[in-house]
């Protein structure tokens, strides 16, 4: 945890480094742009943590008994590649500067509940994970992730001990968070030529996706082991981006619409998207919206009504991955 909020931190001092020259204006506008991208791809995977649970289908509620049902709590982290801020930190001149990891571990958790169908043979799982806005070290955090999946059983293993428990399932999830932080005395950035100047700037990241799941999955107990593998498909609408919260004044004098747009016009000349700029600060959100494919799976261990799971994540279209630790009641 400690080291993945340094590095949003280091991202985020380096946004706020003094740009000279209007081409590194642009290369740092484009440097966190790519950070970014690289960010809202690897949400995708990291909304996945949580309810992965070793059992393909956990059984029907009614008519069984005992009704199957299962509560319990998970923690995990997935990566995202850090090349963007490595080179981010080289436009700034930090030619020393080195990470000593290539990818980024992006923390989560969750509480989660699953419980059996009514007659027909699905399940249906939710989880909810919260960090209210807290301040650590000066960096003001907050996270949340809420989602559900239902699982229809192909193959019901639990009638026949020959055969393993064979699942499809549809889910939804919503992933949000932020980092923020008071980066003290104010700021000036040359751009195009004229002074942009922010005082007192607290600058920040901000990050959230939808995510439309789609997964198989396989199962099998043998006496207090449940080992299992599952194939997943997720579309997901993502957005990430940077703020600056400063009063801001260009040459200084307040800022008008036709200064934006110069400025707009002439980051459009470079082949970057525009940013909104306006007398409080400036903000730039990336947009993303993908198909990935990610491979999971791992085992349990079945202690009486208590299972540990241990699951690993690999995500084709990034090369990212990740792994969680889960524990539960389940009957």
């Amino acid at each position: 945890m400690t080291r993945f909020f340094m590095i949003l931190f280091i991202v985020i001092v380096a946004f706020s480094a003094k740009a000279q020259t209007p081409s590194q204006l642009v290369e740092v506008q484009r440097g966190v742009a790519d950070f970014s991208n690289d960010l809202a791809k690897a949400l995708p995977l990291n909304s996945s943590l949580g309810l992965n649970w070793s059992d393909a289908y956990i059984g029907k509620f009614l008519p069984s008994a005992p009704p199957h049902f299962g509560v319990g709590i998970s923690f995990g982290a997935t990566t995202m590649d850090l090349s963007s801020v490595e080179a981010l930190a080289d436009l700034l001149g930090a030619d020393d500067f080195s990470l000593p990891l290539s990818r980024m571990p992006i923390p989560g958790y969750t509480v989660e509940a699953r419980i059996g169908g009514f007659v027909l043979p699905f399940d249906v799982g939710f989880k909810f994970g919260y960090l209210p806005p807290l301040n650590l070290a000066d960096l003001n955090l907050d996270y949340m992730l809420v989602g559900g999946d239902i699982r229809f059983a192909v193959v019901d293993g639990k009638r026949n001990l020959l055969l393993p428990n064979v699942s499809i399932g549809l889910g939804l999830n919503y992933l949000s968070g932020g980092i923020r932080a008071n980066v003290g005395d104010a700021q000036e950035i040359n751009a195009f030529g004229y002074i942009i100047r922010l005082a007192q700037p607290e600058v920040g990241f901000r990050w959230d996706t939808i995510a439309l799941d789609f997964k198989a999955q396989v199962s099998k107990s043998f006496f207090f082991v449940t080992p299992y593998l599952g194939l997943g498909g997720t579309y997901s609408w993502s957005r990430a981006g940077y703020e600056i919260n400063a009063r801001l004044t260009y040459n200084n004098t307040q800022i008008t619409q036709a200064d934006i747009d110069n400025i707009n016009n002439q980051l459009i000349e470079y082949g970057l998207e525009t940013i909104d700029v306006s007398a409080n600060g400036i903000s730039s959100i990336t947009k993303h919206e993908d198909l990935n494919f990610r491979l999971f799976g791992g085992f349990s261990l079945n202690l009486a009504v208590f299972r540990l799971d241990f699951t690993g994540l690999y995500n084709f279209l990034d090369n990212n991955y990740g792994a969680s630790l889960g524990i539960r009641f389940q009957l």
